[in-house]
């Protein structure tokens, strides 16, 4: 199935680690499913799909693709759809999607505060303390979520990622914490749409506060990397949290 031929945007809610996917003034060459799978790996603690001003020509289309992407995810924050159920839309929805997802006329403020399991979200001020703060959330989730061996680990991590954004965005912050398919995921979302690392800080490895690193990142990390959107981008890493 062709994918929707409409501009879809994606806007990142700092208070509430919330993401929420709709039509808009986004990018017109990537479409519904690229952007769900970003918005997905920016591990918000809901992401709302708003169906509310999608055109009925492209309705069908939507639906089907979308459905078949909740389908197919595994793993991944709780799915909302912003639609009013009575309606067109909604009809169609609940009727592709069934339990897959919870369809309601939610918005990002309804989402606010939605306790997730195995996710937890901090809002960071632009601030010398924040690296603090991330490290404290980071190890009362390993705590909480059975994850002791490597608290440390992960820790030194996230203030790494925090210390970047707070060094060079120059913009408030939004930290999620996130324990899925066997990794314990950390995001760092900021304001700003310019990739973290030119080529040459790659090498040099400028990544973190005081001279430590990038090289630390890598050798801590099972994996990381970085997405941006039109409102901000986000720096992750991964931490492998061993058999469940």
């Amino acid at each position: 199935m062709t994918d929707v031929a409409l501009p879809w945007s994606v806007r990142r809610d700092f208070a509430a680690g919330s993401t929420t996917v709709r039509p808009g003034a986004g990018r017109p060459d990537q479409g519904l499913i690229a952007l769900l799978d970003d918005a997905n790996l920016d591990a918000p603690l809901s992401l709302i799909v708003d169906f509310a001003d999608v055109p009925e020509s492209a309705l069908e289309t939507a639906s089907s693709l979308l459905a078949s992407w909740a389908a197919a995810r595994r793993v991944g924050p709780e799915l909302l759809l912003a639609v009013n159920p009575h309606t067109p839309a909604g009809r169609l929805l609940s009727s592709l999607l069934g339990r897959q997802a919870i369809l309601s006329e939610v918005t990002a403020a309804v989402a606010r505060g939605r306790a997730t399991p195995g996710r937890a979200h901090r809002y960071l001020a632009n601030d010398l303390r924040s690296p603090a703060a991330g490290r404290r959330l980071v190890t009362d989730c390993c705590r909480s979520w059975g994850l002791d061996a490597i608290a440390d680990q992960a820790a030194v991590v996230v203030s790494e990622l925090v210390s970047n954004a707070v060094q060079h965005a120059g913009s408030d912050l939004d930290l999620t914490v996130a324990h899925v398919d066997g990794v314990l995921r950390l995001s760092v979302r900021d304001r700003t749409t310019h990739p973290p690392l030119a080529a040459a800080a790659r090498i040099e490895g400028i990544l973190g506060e005081r001279g430590r690193g990038l090289p630390i990142v890598q050798a801590l990390a099972a994996s990381w990397g970085f997405l941006t959107f039109a409102d901000g981008k986000t720096v992750w890493a991964t931490v492998a949290a061993g058999p469940e």
